[in-house]
């Protein structure tokens, strides 16, 4: 069998960058509940969000010794009971192994638009970070069920910015479901 040149080098470079080996991409859906840390427009802090997230883990880089971010495809779904919602684009998932504070997983989303509590603008980026004590994550593969996500439940922290004051909607994730295939 011959390799291409650029099929090499592409393999040559994902070597170099340390990427973990996967078997294959996973395509991933989780459902979680966001408690609201803050009022936002109409929303009174306190309030239940329901959120769901697809993604294909995409192509992972090695960025530096502790880090690894992912390149899915992918979006984020936050709905109030009121019927508003906002939605992004995934961007990067960062996984992150530090002996320093602590382990963590963060969804990193993009293009965020909707009209949640009535806001209509917002500010880039939406984040859901999933935190684990250091040293809780073996690797830099990616979980793919709800029991391996449970390391990271040292703290589950959502937000998501305006434009005017770049004031951050704060909020708790409860219930996080996730499955992969």
């Amino acid at each position: 069998m011959k390799l291409s040149i650029a099929t090499a080098l592409g393999a040559a470079v994902l070597l170099c960058l340390g990427a973990p080996a996967s078997a294959t991409e996973a395509t991933c859906r989780a459902e979680f509940e966001i408690v609201t840390d803050a009022a936002h427009g109409t929303l009174p802090k306190g309030t239940l969000l329901m959120g769901e997230m697809t993604y294909n883990e995409g192509r992972a880089l090695k960025m530096g010794a502790e880090t690894v971010s992912y390149l899915p495809d992918g979006s984020i779904t936050i709905v109030a009971a009121d019927g508003t919602r906002i939605e992004a684009s995934l961007r990067a998932i960062h996984l992150v192994r530090t002996p320093h504070f602590a382990d963590y997983a963060s969804f990193d989303a993009k293009d965020v638009s909707g009209d949640l509590g009535g806001v209509t603008e917002y500010e880039d980026p939406m984040l859901l970070t999933l935190y684990a004590p250091r040293g809780s994550l073996e690797t830099f593969e990616l979980p793919r069920d709800t029991v391996a996500w449970k390391a990271l439940n040292k703290r589950r922290d959502f937000q998501v910015h305006t434009p005017d004051t770049m004031q951050t909607l704060p909020g708790e994730i409860t219930a996080f479901q996730i499955s992969c295939n």
